[in-house]
């Protein structure tokens, strides 16, 4: 048995169906998949590999860097009508806007980081509704309650089909790094490495896939 973790919105999005795929191919094993937008403790919760957003606060974990991922602010066109759209990053730490965040146990403050044309610059920002769950976050951005920061891949059909809306563009959140983490004795283990093989390109294809989709024009 496999024992992979992985963020919320990665797992189900990119991991969770492509795990028949896999298993198709290696009919010998299980794979036990557990999704939690939390930092997972890799060797306390038994896990072979995990999928990650940021880096690990682990230092005894190899890192295996798959693709990076396009970010963007955005919030639902019902929204804005009511709110405006932001003219800058200092907007969204006025209290002008409500953004929605992301919460673990310990955060104490909020920094979007956005590029700007002098370099990255760090906003704290402020808003009204929290969660430790990043699709939570995405229901309020489409039910108007504020602007969220998001991977695109946990987004596309909403940007696709109107129903959420890009802002800052000029100045966009940086991109994240998705890789796989795990211990160096897990990696001594052929069926982990098989494993990390296999999503590594499943993963880098359909970020590329459903960046062509959303971005046409910067494809061409």
């Amino acid at each position: 048995m496999l024992h992979v973790g992985a963020p919320l919105g990665l797992g189900r999005r990119l991991i969770a169906p492509s795990i028949p795929d896999f298993t198709d191919l290696y009919p010998n094993l299980s794979v036990r998949l557990r999704l939690s937008d939390h930092p997972m403790d890799l060797t306390a919760e038994g896990l072979n590999v995990a999928f990650i957003l940021e880096r690990p606060e682990s230092s005894d974990l190899t890192i295996r860097p798959i693709a990076r991922c396009r970010r963007v602010l955005c919030a639902s066109p019902e929204y804005l009508e009511t709110h405006g759209h932001p003219s800058s990053g200092r907007d969204l730490e006025s209290g002008e806007h409500n953004c929605l965040n992301l919460r673990f146990p310990g955060a104490t403050e909020f920094r979007w980081e956005l590029e700007t044309e002098t370099g990255t610059v760090k906003y704290a920002v402020t808003g009204r509704f929290e969660s430790d769950d990043g699709d939570v976050l995405t229901d309020w951005a489409l039910s108007g309650k504020g602007i969220t920061l998001k991977p695109v891949f946990e987004i596309a059909e909403d940007l696709k089909a109107g129903r959420l809306v890009t802002v800052l563009d000029a100045m966009p959140p940086l991109p994240v790094q998705i890789a796989c983490v795990y211990t160096h004795r897990r990696h001594q283990d052929p069926k982990t490495r098989m494993f990390m093989d296999f999503f590594a390109a499943r993963v880098e294809s359909a970020l590329a896939a459903i960046d062509r989709a959303t971005y046409p024009s910067q494809h061409p």
